[in-house]
């Protein structure tokens, strides 16, 4: 009984060594407060092209968990940006990059720069 308990216990902590959260953090000029994105991101994965799509957004940083390994990312929609001298406006962007490595246990921190579309 203990013995199969142990094992099942063992089989579970693999499973969770598979997973790992991605934290990817969208950059902007300096002057520029990202406030809040309304956006798609999708996650390809580049050996599986296992594709996960979340909006999942706090501010300017996404938080998914996925497979650990190398993904291709690709965020779309509209932030609300905060000059310097506190006006706000809403432009559409693009964040992307054919390859980047969610490969560690635990978490991985990335960062892909805006690309403002307007």
């Amino acid at each position: 009984m203990m013995l199969g308990f142990l094992s099942m216990t063992a089989c579970h902590q693999e499973e969770n060594d598979l997973f790992a959260t991605a934290i990817i953090n969208l950059a902007v000029d300096d002057g520029i407060t990202i406030t809040q994105i309304q956006a798609q991101a999708e996650l390809t994965n580049v050996n599986t092209r296992q594709v996960t799509t979340t909006a999942n957004f706090d501010g300017a940083v996404l938080r998914v968990e996925l497979l650990r390994g190398a993904y291709q990312v690709l965020i779309e929609g509209v932030a609300t940006c905060q000059d310097a001298t506190g006006n706000i406006r809403f432009r559409q962007f693009r964040a992307q990059t054919d390859y980047v490595e969610l490969a560690g246990t635990g978490s991985n921190a990335t960062s892909l720069n805006l690309i403002f579309l307007d």
